[in-house]
């Protein structure tokens, strides 16, 4: 019969397909019910799709749309299939990420929720990864409310089909591209390419500049011509955009070296022939050191003027004459260009007061300034800006002066006598003694050799004691014009600011010394004494020697000479006398046994140390201590004392007697 078919032929038209456990098919949605959806797989009968098998992420289900589902299950009795759409979506995702996990291809997911204290939870189109919180990677916010719903990209370190278990990381990703950067970076970066880029940050050292993802320094030598310890803040701020050129890179150490100054030419060429020496130049005052201010005269360019070329005065520091910002005008002293340097001055485009000084203070001339500055050898007055005297110690004061504090005190206002002006030199000494009048002649009025003085021991030396008359003049009593007992110091017998009184042997104007003596004073005392007393002596008449034997002589009687040593004279007897003469002539006698017997000698002290000698110059104490010398005694005191000494060695000569007949003696 031409109608019947075979059973093959049958069952090839039918289409029927045949499947196995695990295949991924292509199926439509044909009906659904509360708990299942019907999918037309191609099989003898529809395949049963639980509405929990539907793929992830599925709101609902439509009919006549065209899903891929897994075969699960195979009902062979009841002819039944059951498909999943859920595995058959995992079972192609986790191939497609797993492919990309060995390539190292970055996957997009959505954050989900937070794992506490570990990371959050991603969606990788439908399949569940775990971000941990160490690679979220820079950039993103760590609050879960900022980050929920946000899409990020990831790379997968870690992939388990099996486990189903996937790790993703941020902060890889962003690594690979970091390098991927860097070596695109690094191979167009040429020694000379000038680049654009964004200051990053500013350290001490430098100034890093952003390139196009990966950081360049700007060393702060080449941030500009001029040398600056530190990026200066005012020119660059963190965001700011800047041009550099590329120095160096190297790729093995991932450095970068980028200047900004070598984008133009360096200003210190030529600049010996723009600003030669003399040249007066406007500036502004860009940094104030200890030493001095630098001015900048343009560009990069700036030069110094030294804190003692700022003021004709004498500033202890340069902020007392500039401020930063300030607007000077200077003179260029000198260029160095090999070492980069100008000095300038400030001063010199000021007239200089020392011009005409001396006729602003001429010799004599009372001057009235402020003490500036104190040493050991004096002060220092200004008498105004820029010009200064000095007051010596030794023009202080008519008394003796140790150190000028114990007069004056800095920023003290005081008068003086202008003595000496040196404008070359650019000094001027002054006086504060040529005030006063000086004690020495008020002196010289007022004592003489042989006066007697009142006054205090002010310092005791070896060779004797110094005692103060007036308080502005000092006399010396040498050590053997102290007592009239040898001594050995004067400090045996004196005493710091013990009152004496002593006799005035000696003054030397020229060297304003005066010699004292205490001895001859007592001596003067002692022989008045002696005086007064044998004056009160009833019926007694005190004459001198001299007197006594002008009286002898002058009755006629014959006297011998009578030798002044003290020894007792041959007793001459005259040849004829009356008996009134001889009486007179033996009252005489007597009178001179009386006067000229030799006083009983004393034992012979033990010798003593030899005493110091008497300097000659009140100045030179400290070389006379070690080898004093007894000066010479004053050529009027010995011509005196010499004159005294011929008129008791050589009396008048009486007449010779005539000698007496053999019966009268």
């Amino acid at each position: 019969m031409p109608d019947r078919i075979k059973m093959e032929d049958a069952l090839d038209e039918s289409d029927v397909r045949l499947f196995s456990r695990g295949d991924t098919v292509q199926g439509t949605i044909v009906q659904m019910t509360e708990n299942e959806v019907l999918v037309d797989i191609g099989y003898k009968s529809e395949a049963l799709l639980p509405k929990a098998e539907l793929a992830p992420f599925r709101e609902e289900a439509k009919l006549g749309e065209d899903i891929e589902v897994l075969v699960t299950y195979i009902d062979e009795e009841n002819g039944n299939v059951f498909i999943s759409e859920r595995q058959a979506y995992y079972a192609k995702r986790f191939k497609d990420l797993e492919k990309a996990s060995r390539s190292g291809t970055p996957v997009t997911g959505t954050i989900l929720e937070e794992v506490r204290g570990s990371g959050y939870h991603v969606n990788l189109h439908g399949i569940k990864a775990f971000l941990p919180g160490s690679h979220l990677g820079k950039g993103m916010p760590t609050k879960m409310e900022r980050l929920k719903g946000r899409e990020v990209e990831v790379k997968i370190i870690e992939f388990s089909r099996r486990d189903r278990n996937i790790v993703v990381s941020r902060k890889e990703l962003l690594k690979d591209q970091e390098q991927e950067q860097k070596a695109e970076l690094f191979n167009t970066l040429t020694p000379g390419k000038v680049l654009d880029g964004k200051v990053k940050s500013i350290v001490d050292f430098g100034v890093f500049v952003d390139i196009g993802g990966f950081d360049g320094l700007v060393h702060r030598t080449e941030l500009c011509w001029k040398d600056v310890p530190v990026p200066p803040p005012d020119k660059f701020k963190p965001g700011q955009p800047v041009q550099v050129m590329v120095l160096d890179a190297d790729p093995s150490q991932e450095r970068i070296s980028l200047s900004i100054k070598r984008l133009r030419s360096d200003p210190w060429e030529g600049i010996a022939d723009r600003y030669p020496p003399g040249t007066h130049v406007q500036g502004a005052v860009v940094s104030v050191t200890d030493f001095g201010a630098f001015v900048e005269l343009e560009e990069d360019i700036e030069g110094l003027a030294h804190v003692s070329e700022l003021s004709w005065g004498f500033p202890r520091h340069p902020q007392e004459v500039v401020s930063e910002g300030d607007q000077v005008e200077v003179v260029v002293l000198s260029v160095d260009e090999p070492r980069k340097r100008i000095s300038l001055s400030l001063r010199r485009a000021q007239p200089d007061p020392w011009d005409d000084v001396s006729h602003r203070y001429p010799r004599g001339a009372l001057v009235e300034g402020r003490v500036t500055k104190i040493t050991d050898f004096g002060a220092f007055v200004e008498l105004e800006e820029g010009v200064e005297g000095l007051i010596h110690v030794s023009e202080l004061s008519w008394q003796r002066i140790v150190h000028p504090q114990e007069m004056l005190q800095e920023a003290q206002t005081l008068r003086a006598i202008v003595l000496k002006v040196d404008a070359e030199e650019r000094r001027i000494s002054l006086s504060l003694k040529a005030l006063e009048r000086d004690p020495w002649e008020e002196f010289l009025e007022q004592y003489s050799v042989g006066s007697i003085i009142e006054g205090t021991v002010s310092q005791l030396k070896d060779f004797g004691a110094f005692v103060r008359i007036t308080p502005s003049v000092e006399g010396l009593v040498h050590v053997s014009e102290i007592s009239e007992d040898r001594i050995g110091s004067p400090a045996e017998v004196l005493e710091i600011d013990q009152p004496v009184s002593a006799k005035i042997i000696g003054i030397n104007e020229a060297k304003r010394q005066v010699r004292l003596s205490l001895r001859k004073l007592h001596e003067a005392a002692e022989a008045e004494e002696q005086h007064r007393f044998m004056s009160q002596q009833p019926g007694r008449e005190i004459i001198t020697l001299r007197e006594q034997l002008q009286g002898l002589q002058g009755s006629g009687a014959p006297v011998t000479e009578v030798p002044v040593t003290g020894e007792a004279p041959d007793e001459p007897v005259p040849a004829e006398e009356p008996q009134a003469a001889a009486s007179e002539k033996h009252e005489a006698e007597e009178v001179l046994e009386e006067t000229l017997a030799p006083e009983p000698q004393e034992p012979e002290a033990p010798e003593k140390p030899e005493t110091p000698e008497e300097p000659e110059d009140l100045e030179e104490l400290d070389e006379l201590e070690e080898e004093p010398e007894e000066p010479e005694a004053p050529e009027e005191l010995e011509e005196a004392e010499e004159e005294e000494l011929e008129e008791l060695d050589e009396p008048e000569e009486p007449e010779e007697p005539e000698e007496p007949k053999e019966s009268e003696r």
